[in-house]
């Protein structure tokens, strides 16, 4: 019997990371799952780890390329993925218990939806910011929001499994791989959503591959033809050019003129928790729970 939700996460020497993304996703309520797991490459003691999480459950397949990247990882596992949704995990990231479940249900009673996210919390070490994203929920709002910004978290998307394929998979790209593989979903006819609760918590941090391989300017530059695309492929409005070409600009302002611009221009809705203590370990902050929307 197939499983009802496919779980596929890439990892390249995660062993900081061990206490985030597999004891988040083995502890789901929902239980009928595969947790595809590849291994891109590590050679710091990930492999060893991953194959005695693999040996403890049976719901764990692990596979062993030779450093492929993120999205040619990820697409290497879809073809194997046997259940109707994906469900996208990045290793240093956590989702919360109720994910699966939350997100398998939307998709099962909102049939032309081809992605669903969440909210969650976002922990930005590199600016000492953590707090609650809340992007849109409907796809009205959501695709005209790709114009500004990325509305989902690659690592809180949830999408079925044929819609996936019918695209090609992930972007296959070296840099803002979600949101061209999100405008590719839109473009091709399938709807997007958020389920308006928080399901997990998405870190951002200088040790990362993204933010270690790609300077802030050269982020911000692919970030704009991206958007560019999601204006010209979603037929946007041509007015809303205006957002691919001022996020040019966006990368010289210093942090807190960055998160005004965010709150009040880009309209993102954001609540501030506090942040962890100083020299704490990643990943061991309370659940936060949504409340009503900011």
């Amino acid at each position: 019997m197939e499983p009802r939700v496919s779980v596929i996460c890439s990892v390249y020497n995660g062993m900081d990371h061990l206490d985030k993304a597999v004891p988040s996703i083995l502890s789901q309520t929902l239980r009928d799952f595969e947790f595809l797991i590849v291994d891109d490459g590590s050679d710091d003691g990930t492999s060893e780890f991953l194959a005695e999480v693999a040996a403890g459950d049976d719901r764990v397949r692990l596979f062993r390329l030779e450093r492929v990247g993120l999205a040619r990882a990820v697409n290497y596992a879809l073809q194997y993925a046997r259940a109707p949704y994906v469900a996208r995990q990045d290793f240093d990231d956590v989702s919360y218990p109720e994910r699966l479940e939350k997100q398998a249900a939307y998709l099962d009673s909102h049939p032309g939806v081809g992605l669903v996210g969440s909210y969650y919390v976002l922990d930005d070490q590199n600016r000492g910011e953590r707090y609650i994203r809340q992007w849109p929920e409907d796809d009205f709002s959501l695709r005209r929001k790709m114009s500004k910004s990325i509305p989902f978290a690659h690592t809180m998307v949830m999408i079925r499994t044929a819609a996936l394929r019918e695209i090609g998979g992930i972007a296959e790209v070296d840099n803002i791989t979600d949101l061209n593989t999100w405008v590719s979903l839109a473009a091709g006819g399938w709807k997007l959503a958020n389920v308006p609760e928080v399901l997990g918590e998405h870190f951002v941090y200088a040790q990362s591959y993204w933010h270690k391989n790609f300077t802030y300017r050269r982020r911000q530059k692919d970030l704009a033809r991206a958007q560019m695309r999601a204006v010209t492929e979603l037929g946007l409005g041509w007015w809303r050019v205006a957002y691919p070409v001022a996020r040019r600009f966006y990368a010289a302002f210093p942090t807190d003129a960055k998160r005004f611009i965010r709150r009040t221009l880009m309209g993102s809705r954001e609540v501030d928790l506090a942040t962890p203590p100083q020299g704490a370990p990643a990943g061991t902050g309370a659940r936060v729970d949504s409340g009503p929307a900011a």
